[in-house]
């Protein structure tokens, strides 16, 4: 089969760090053809390393948009232009990897997938949980009942957003720290935890959540505990702590309980999804951590050459942006949330 000919736009971190890598892995799939930034100066620089021509560096993704050879976009933008962003591609008939989330509101994410199904171009949500091996080990351990039937799990998310923000990190751009978007740090974080659930577990059925009100920009607040019930009677409890640490080991990270043990993952770079039964018997199954990425270009590739199924679909990505935006809800009003329509 043949390469897919991609344009990039943003060249930021998750281009450097994430994407970049994983295109090297794959230039017998893809052949980056032109990228584009706001500053044009990394633009060309980005350009002249990957050896293409000076004119294949724009600092306006909509003039890239016209150049004829590109087929595919890899979009990697701040939450604020995701929604901006992904418009312009669909409509200029170009297949999509968007940035999760898809758009910073539900509203928004729903016009996005009718303009998909409008051009008729296929669209994948870079939720790379979706992608990863540890979650996808752990869904086959569920699937064949390696712990019985599932119950209930814990997520138990600890960052220290404001130390984050001193380093060379994610959390030190302008646009995370002083958010144009509603959920600040929430959403750009906890989607990925959402998404595991929601790729484990099924649909949320309701949901129930309390915040610790926060003064900083990044988040509304500074702690939110959500309970939330899943088809099949699941239930769990999922808690975000975006300004504390974690000072005991190992971690409560991410546990689910089953009528014959349970599964552990202490954080995704462990390395290890652990398995502990009720007779007494333990296992630690290895994984290779971040794997996420090459995985979700993989099956973008295969979605567009051989119409495989999209793992990370824009309607999937939408259920996601609906709880985020349901768990702020109950959050700020106190109310308990119930889903009357099914998610994808």
């Amino acid at each position: 089969m043949t390469k897919i000919k991609i344009g990039i736009i943003g060249l930021g971190k998750a281009w450097e760090r994430l994407h970049s890598p994983a295109f090297n892995r794959l230039t017998d799939k893809f052949e980056i053809m032109a990228v584009c930034d706001s500053d044009l100066s990394k633009a060309t620089a980005v350009a002249q390393s990957l050896g293409l021509p000076g004119e294949s560096a724009y600092n306006s993704f909509t003039r890239m948009l016209e150049y004829a050879d590109i087929e595919a976009v890899d979009t990697m933008v701040p939450i604020y232009e995701n929604y901006e962003c992904a418009k312009a591609v669909i409509e200029s008939g170009k297949h999509l990897i968007a940035e999760k989330p898809f758009a910073s509101t539900a509203k928004a994410a729903k016009e996005l997938i009718k303009l998909k199904d409008k051009y008729e171009v296929k669209v994948m949500v870079a939720e790379n949980y979706r992608y990863d091996n540890e979650n996808i080990l752990i869904k086959n351990l569920i699937s064949e009942e390696k712990i019985g039937d599932v119950i209930y799990f814990i997520d138990n998310y600890v960052t220290d957003f404001e130390q984050e923000m001193l380093g060379d990190t994610f959390a030190a751009t302008e646009w995370r720290q002083h958010p144009e978007f509603k959920g600040g740090i929430f959403l750009d974080s906890a989607i990925h935890h959402i998404a595991r659930h929601r790729f484990l577990f099924g649909k949320v059925n309701s949901l129930y959540a309390f915040g610790y009100p926060s003064d900083v920009d990044f988040s509304p607040y500074s702690c939110i505990n959500a309970l939330l019930t899943y088809d099949d009677n699941i239930a769990g409890h999922y808690s975000f702590y975006a300004v504390g640490k974690e000072t005991q080991a190992p971690f409560v990270g991410f546990r689910i309980f089953g009528t014959n043990g349970e599964i552990y993952l202490e954080d995704k770079q462990c390395g290890y999804v652990n398995v502990s039964y009720n007779h007494g018997y333990h296992d630690a199954i290895p994984y290779a951590p971040n794997e996420g990425y090459y995985h979700e270009l993989s099956n973008f590739y295969e979605a567009v050459r051989s119409n495989a199924e999209i793992v990370s679909t824009p309607e999937k990505e939408l259920g996601d942006i609906e709880v985020i935006s349901s768990i702020l809800e109950s959050a700020e009003k106190q109310k308990l949330v119930k889903y009357k329509t099914a998610q994808e």
